[in-house]
């Protein structure tokens, strides 16, 4: 009986990635990406999470081709996208599409919408002008969109409306992978769960793969197989959503899942906020040892000196913490007038 091969499930590997960005006038290095290694499996979603500075958006660049590796590699489908031929790298790279933040940036205010969603048919040479057409109509209808919406302009639209026609355009030349880098983030809270929802619907249609980016993880959890938290570059815990969500076992996804918002009384709710102290350090100059040891109310001796590797704590599930299995709440913040120690006050509630 033949074996299955986990390889061939896998759309996109990354090995020890590294993306730096020289700063000439301080003659230093941005780690924007800084050691990162994960598969995406095809038809699944992969959700990143992080602070602004935690390079997931030029993690996303990079799947995408938008941005070469310092180091590490990514494989499309077992082959190096960058060793390719000017012209075999254009063509291939057809199939890794992205869909940005700002619907607004992303559309051109002189071409209709129409134009706008046919305009990488044109530049591929795929398909004749009247099938270029038709096939515009079609991914506008399933995006949510009238036919009246092809002869509009993108003033003529709200910000949703425009995102649903940025992700026709992504679409137009059937990409394998699509990277949405905060798609949601700049759209009403009342129009986000639509979008969610049309994603996932597409996903279902069209077989498709996502890397999901985002800063909320509410939303990443929502559409997400699974899950990896990153810091500083680095990717401190990865798993299945569901288990990270129930079960999260570095202090940062901790920290970050008690910010989510609950929709009830402060009176009735059952956990507490984490209030990390300070912001995310200088990607020019990261902590020694454990980059996140600077903020977290766990960091020991050990922290500094030693930088914690990803390791398995249970199959699928990653984390890169010297005390995973000990994780705890701070200490809580005491009240004021009442006695507390430094330590408690330092790591907040």
């Amino acid at each position: 009986m033949t074996q299955p091969n986990p390889a061939a499930s896998r759309l996109v590997s990354v090995e020890d990635l590294q993306v730096h960005f020289a700063v000439p006038h301080q003659r230093a290095t941005v780690k924007a990406v800084d050691g990162v290694t994960f598969d995406v499996e095809a038809g699944k979603t992969l959700g990143v999470i992080g602070e602004s500075g935690s390079g997931k958006s030029t993690l996303g660049r990079v799947l995408i081709g938008l941005e070469r590796p310092t180091g590490g590699r990514v494989l499309h489908e077992g082959r190096n996208p960058f060793q390719l031929s000017r012209r075999d790298f254009a063509t291939h790279r057809r199939d890794y599409a992205t869909v940005f933040q700002d619907p607004n940036s992303s559309l051109n205010p002189r071409m209709t919408i129409a134009q706008s969603v046919q305009e990488p048919l044109d530049i591929a040479g795929k398909l004749a002008v009247a099938e270029r057409r038709v096939r515009v109509h079609d991914l506008l209808e399933r995006v949510g969109l009238n036919p009246d919406h092809a002869s509009r302009y993108p003033h003529e639209l709200s910000g949703g409306q425009k995102q649903r026609v940025n992700i026709a355009r992504a679409l137009t030349l059937s990409p394998k992978l699509l990277v949405c880098d905060e798609p949601v983030a700049a759209l009403d809270v009342s129009i986000q769960a639509d979008i969610l929802n049309l994603f996932a619907g597409l996903q279902s249609a069209f077989n498709l793969t996502y890397v999901f980016i985002s800063h909320n993880l509410g939303v990443v959890a929502h559409i997400s197989d699974r899950i990896g938290v990153m810091y500083l570059g680095r990717l401190l815990e990865l798993g299945p959503a569901e288990s990270l969500m129930r079960a999260p076992r570095h202090p940062y996804t901790l920290a970050l899942l008690s910010a989510e918002p609950t929709p009830l009384p402060s009176h009735l709710r059952t956990s507490r906020r984490i209030t990390l102290q300070g912001e995310i350090p200088n990607p020019i100059n990261p902590p020694s040892g454990c980059r996140f040891r600077t903020r977290c109310w766990m960091a020991r001796d050990i922290c500094a000196s030693t930088e914690p590797l990803m390791r398995a704590l249970e199959p699928g599930h990653q984390v890169a913490c010297h005390f995973a299995d000990e994780l705890v709440l701070p200490p809580e913040k005491p009240a004021p007038g009442a006695s507390g120690s430094a330590d408690a006050a330092h790591a907040g509630a």
